[in-house]
C-alpha cells in the first residue's frame, strides 16, 4: 500500500525511535501469545456473550489465521472489517495482523457509503461482518467475498504458521470522521500503534491485574489502542457493544473493570447513573479523558467522590496519545492541563500562542489514504498539523480549541468551547454545543443547541439572560438558539458534530430580535 504526498520524519529522528526502543525490537508474539504464556487462564477480553481466556483467544486467533489465510489473506491483503464490539472481531484483528494484512476497520454503525468509500479506498480483497450487516449495508452488491465472523471462528482450515510482519508497514487504518464531507483513512503501522498504546499504558499504569472497559468502537483509535495495551500488558478487556447508563453500569461492577479510557459522554453517564443510585464508589481506580472539551466538574467528581485517578490525554487517530497527565501528578496537577509529552514526542506551536499545535513522535500515523489530505496535514520535518489551537509552556500542554471551532462575528471571534463550558450549566440543559451560520450583515452568526426535556420552557432571553448572569461577554452571546427534544449528533469517538447542527433542519430555533 502505497501512501503519497506525506512529508517524512527525518531519518535521524526515525533512527532514535528505535535507539530509544519506541520502534522495532518486538514482535506480535511478544504481546497476544507472551500474555498467554505467562498467565493462560487469565481472562483476555469478554463481550457479555463470549468471554475468552488468554490461552482461547490465542486459539481462536490462530484459527482466524488458517481461515483468513484460506482466503486470501496475506503480507499486503487489505481485509475490510465491520466490526461490533465484541470478541470475534478482536479476534479476526488480530489475525488479519498475523496473515500480514492490513486491517481496514469500520464500525457497524455505519452507513453504505462509507462501505464503498473504505472498499475503494483500500482495495480490500475481503470483508469480514455479521450476516445481518452485510444485508442491511448491501455488502453482497459490491463484488467482494465475505466471511462472516462466525465462519472465521468455525472454520476447519489448518493454519500453517505464519511470520513476524515487518512493524513499520501499514497494520491498521481507522477513518476519521471530523469536519470534512467524506471519512478520511488513516493509515497506521504496528510500530505506531504500538507506541500509541504504550503511551495509553504508561499514563494510566496499567498492569496485567486490570480490565479496561471499552465502549468505544474497536474500529476507532482509542478501541485499537486498548486492544493492543491489554494484550500486551496482560489485562483484561471489557467489551461494551451497546453502551446503555444503567445495564453499563451493573456490568462494570459485576465484572471489575478498574480502567475506562475514552470519551468523556461515556464517564458523565456512568456517573449520572451513580448518582442516581446514591453510589459513592465504582471499581474503576482510573480514566483517561480525551476527545473532547472535557468538563472539569466531571474531573472533580471523580476524585472527590469516587476516589478516581484522572488521567488527561490528547491526541487523535492521527497522532494517540500524544500528551497526558504524568503519574506522579497529583492534586491539581492531574486536571489542569492536557499533560507532559509521552516518550519520543515533540510539540510546536505555530505561531504565537495559543496557535495551532505541530506534533511528532512514534505514534505518528504513516499518513492519509489520500495524497491531497495528506499535502495539507504535514509540515516540513514531518510535524503534523493537528487543527487544535493551544499552549505549550515548561514541558505541559493546554488546548484552547479548535481553528475550525471558531466563530467570527464582524472580525471578532469567538470560541464555540468556551461556550459550550459556560452554556453546559444551563438549567435544564441536558446538552449543549455552540456552533456557526452563516450570516450576511456579520459574516458568521453564533448559534447554540440546547437538549433538555422540556423544550417549551427555553426561551432566548432565558438562554442568553443566563449567560450574562454566568459572567459570559455580552459580544460572545448567541444569537440563535436551537432547543432539541432529541441527543446531539456525535461521531463513535463522542465528539459532537456542530456542522450536521448548522443544517437546521431539526429542534425549535430562537432568534436574536434583529434577526426576527
Amino acid at each position: 500500500m502505497q501512501i503519497a504526498g506525506v512529508e517524512p520524519i527525518p531519518a535521524e529522528v526515525r533512527q532514535r525511535y528505535v535507539d530509544e526502543g519506541l520502534w522495532g525490537g518486538q514482535g506480535l508474539r511478544d504481546g497476544l501469545e507472551a500474555a498467554a504464556a505467562r498467565d493462560p487462564q487469565r481472562v483476555a477480553v469478554g463481550d457479555g456473550t463470549t468471554t475468552w481466556t488468554y490461552a482461547e483467544l490465542v486459539a481462536a486467533v490462530d484459527g482466524a489465521v488458517g481461515c483468513l489465510g484460506g482466503h486470501g489473506c496475506g503480507p499486503g491483503t487489505a481485509v475490510l472489517v465491520i466490526a461490533p464490539l465484541v470478541a470475534p472481531a478482536v479476534a479476526v484483528y488480530h489475525a488479519v495482523l498475523r496473515c500480514g494484512g492490513v486491517a481496514v476497520m469500520v464500525d457497524r454503525r455505519c452507513g453504505r457509503a462509507d462501505v464503498v468509500n473504505a472498499l475503494e479506498a483500500t482495495a480490500a480483497e475481503l470483508v469480514v461482518t455479521t450476516p445481518d450487516l452485510a444485508e442491511a449495508l448491501g455488502v453482497g452488491e459490491l463484488d467482494v467475498p465475505i466471511v462472516s465472523f462466525d465462519h472465521v471462528l468455525e472454520c476447519t482450515t489448518p493454519s500453517t504458521g505464519w511470520v513476524e510482519r515487518d512493524p513499520a508497514l501499514p497494520a491498521a487504518i481507522v477513518f476519521t470522521s471530523g469536519t470534512t464531507s467524506r471519512p478520511k483513512g488513516v493509515v497506521h503501522s504496528l510500530d505506531t500503534l504500538r507506541a500509541g498504546a504504550r503511551n495509553m499504558a504508561e499514563i494510566m499504569e496499567v498492569t496485567e491485574r486490570d480490565t479496561a472497559f471499552l465502549s468505544t468502537p474497536l474500529a476507532s483509535i482509542t478501541g485499537l489502542l486498548q486492544t493492543h495495551l491489554t494484550t500486551e500488558r496482560g489485562a483484561g478487556l471489557l467489551l461494551e457493544d451497546r453502551f446503555a447508563a444503567a445495564s453499563s453500569l451493573a456490568r462494570l461492577w459485576a465484572e471489575g473493570a478498574t480502567i475506562l479510557g475514552g470519551a468523556p459522554v461515556i464517564i458523565e453517564e456512568l456517573f449520572t447513573q451513580a448518582e442516581r443510585e446514591d453510589l459513592h464508589e465504582v471499581p474503576l481506580r482510573t480514566m483517561a479523558l480525551g476527545g473532547a472539551m472535557i468538563p472539569r466538574d466531571v474531573l472533580e467528581l471523580a476524585v472527590e467522590r469516587y476516589g478516581i485517578r484522572p488521567v488527561r490525554a490528547y491526541g487523535s487517530s492521527e497522532v494517540p496519545m500524544s500528551t497526558g497527565t504524568l503519574p506522579s501528578d497529583e492534586g491539581e496537577g492531574r486536571i489542569a492541563d492536557d499533560g507532559a509529552c509521552a516518550r519520543g514526542t515533540e510539540v510546536r506551536i505555530l505561531g504565537e500562542q495559543p496557535g495551532e499545535l505541530l506534533l511528532r513522535g512514534p505514534m505518528r500515523m504513516l499518513g492519509y489514504l489520500d495524497e491531497g489530505d495528506n499535502a495539507e496535514a504535514f509540515t516540513t520535518g514531518g510535524w503534523y498539523r493537528t487543527g487544535d489551537l493551544g499552549r505549550f509552556a515548561d514541558g505541559r500542554l493546554t488546548v484552547t480549541g479548535r481553528l475550525k471551532e471558531i466563530v467570527s462575528r464582524k472580525g471578532l471571534k469567538i470560541s464555540l468551547t468556551e461556550i459550550d463550558d459556560v452554556a453546559r450549566r444551563l438549567p435544564g440543559a441536558e446538552e449543549v454545543a455552540a456552533f456557526g451560520v452563516p450570516d450576511p450583515e456579520t459574516g458568521e452568526r453564533l448559534a447554540l443547541a440546547v437538549v433538555t426535556a422540556d423544550p417549551d420552557a427555553v426561551t432566548f432571553d432565558g438562554v442568553t439572560g443566563w449567560l450574562l448572569d454566568a459572567g459570559l461577554a455580552k459580544w460572545k452571546l448567541p444569537e440563535q438558539v436551537v432547543v432539541r427534544g432529541r441527543p446531539l449528533p456525535r461521531t463513535e469517538s463522542g465528539k459532537v458534530q456542530r456542522r450536521l447542527l448548522a443544517d437546521g433542519t431539526e429542534g425549535r430555533t430562537l432568534l436574536a430580535p434583529r434577526l426576527s
